[in-house]
C-alpha cells in the first residue's frame, strides 16, 4: 500500500510538472510577442490594468486561462497558439 501511495504522489507531481511546463511556454510566447510588437511589459501591464508583478508572474507561470482570449485578440494572434503553442500563430483570414 505504501508503494501505491508513493506511485500516486509521483504521478501527481509529474502531471503538475507537465502543466507547469505548458503554462510556462505561454508566458514565453507572450514575452516574445511583446518584444516583436515593441511593447514594454510595463506599458502592457498598465494597458491591461494589472500590476507589473502580475504580468511578470504570467511570464514565468503562464497566462491564466481567463486572460488568454483577451490577450490573443489584443496582440492579433491565435488564442490556441498563445496558450499551448499548437496551431498557427495567426488565424487564417477569409478573403
Amino acid at each position: 500500500m505504501v508503494f501505491e501511495q508513493g506511485k500516486e504522489a509521483c504521478a501527481g507531481r509529474r502531471s503538475m510538472t507537465l502543466r507547469a511546463v505548458s503554462a510556462e511556454c505561454s508566458g514565453v510566447r507572450l514575452r516574445m510577442l511583446l518584444r516583436e510588437c515593441k511593447i514594454s511589459p510595463m506599458d502592457f501591464a498598465l494597458f491591461l490594468k494589472v500590476t507589473p508583478q502580475r504580468l511578470t508572474n504570467w511570464f514565468s507561470r503562464g497566462i491564466p486561462h481567463a486572460w488568454l482570449d483577451r490577450i490573443a485578440r489584443l496582440l492579433s494572434v491565435n488564442a490556441q497558439w498563445l496558450g499551448t503553442g499548437l496551431g498557427e500563430k495567426f488565424r487564417a483570414t477569409s478573403e
